[in-house]
């Protein structure tokens, strides 16, 4: 099944849906920092200063949906990452058995802009990553995700980013076999909650180690929009390279405010 993307709360506003599980009501430390490159919203050094950490688990389809944000206001008033991890049991047996695992994020195969192909993956990331800013970019909804392969200006282009007014131009030789420097994305699991532990649901009887959500990142983002034509050529460029880290407990509860 093809996917078209239609803007940056596609990803955040489906896979943020409320549950039945309930989800963690806020609290939490983390950072996400880095540099963005978006027309007509933000072009530097950028700080989420994220203030609010929320978890939602589906045991029916083993996935967990977090959202680290600026702020306890709707999605479509606020600036902040939703991350969507797959086969989170898979993922806590490893980190059991092997310590912290790191993942490579990407959107699935199957969203594509119109007009690319679908090209099938053998090995699919099972993380997402999207990055809303629909506060600071209101009106604009620019859709920015993390991508497993970016075109990225190793030059360091405006004020040493990898993601500038230079980058663009070096994904636009879509006529030309070339080849461009690349970014990817990844993301380390310390720690990851699995909803299939908790009996009914209820994860009061777990210990705080099976509660805690802990990882590292460092993505870089792109508008798959922005890719050449039919897929040729080089990678969408590079608009945004993000670092950061996030850790807390998952504790059921009524939402800190309906998702929407």
């Amino acid at each position: 099944m093809r996917h078209v993307i239609a803007g940056a709360v596609a990803i955040a506003a489906v896979t943020l849906a409320s549950s039945e599980s309930g989800c963690s009501v806020g609290n939490g430390v983390g950072s996400v920092t880095g540099d963005l490159f978006v027309s007509d919203c933000w072009s530097g050094k950028f700080d989420l200063q994220p203030d609010f950490f929320g978890a939602t688990p589906s045991a029916d389809d083993d996935t967990l949906t977090l959202r680290i944000q600026r702020g306890s206001d709707y999605i479509t008033f606020s600036d902040g990452i939703s991350i969507l991890v797959t086969h989170v049991t898979e993922l806590r047996e490893a980190i059991a058995a092997n310590g912290p695992q790191s993942l490579s994020v990407s959107l699935p195969p199957s969203v594509v802009p119109p007009g690319v192909p679908i090209t099938p993956d053998p090995n699919p990331s099972t993380v997402e990553l999207a990055l809303y800013l629909q506060q600071t970019c209101r009106p604009e909804t620019p859709a920015l995700y993390a991508m497993s392969t970016v075109t990225v200006d190793e030059t360091g282009g405006d004020a040493g980013s990898e993601c500038s007014a230079q980058t663009a131009a070096i994904a636009g030789q879509c006529d030309q076999n070339v080849t461009v420097p690349t970014g990817t994305s990844t993301i380390t699991f310390q720690h990851i909650f699995d909803a299939s532990l908790a009996d009914g649901g209820d994860p009061g009887g777990l210990t705080a180690d099976e509660r805690l959500i802990q990882a590292t990142f460092d993505v870089v983002l792109a508008d798959p929009r922005d890719m050449c034509p039919g897929g040729l050529g080089p990678p969408a460029p590079c608009r945004g390279h993000l670092t950061g880290s996030f850790q807390f407990y998952f504790e059921r509860g009524k939402p800190a405010q309906a998702f929407p």
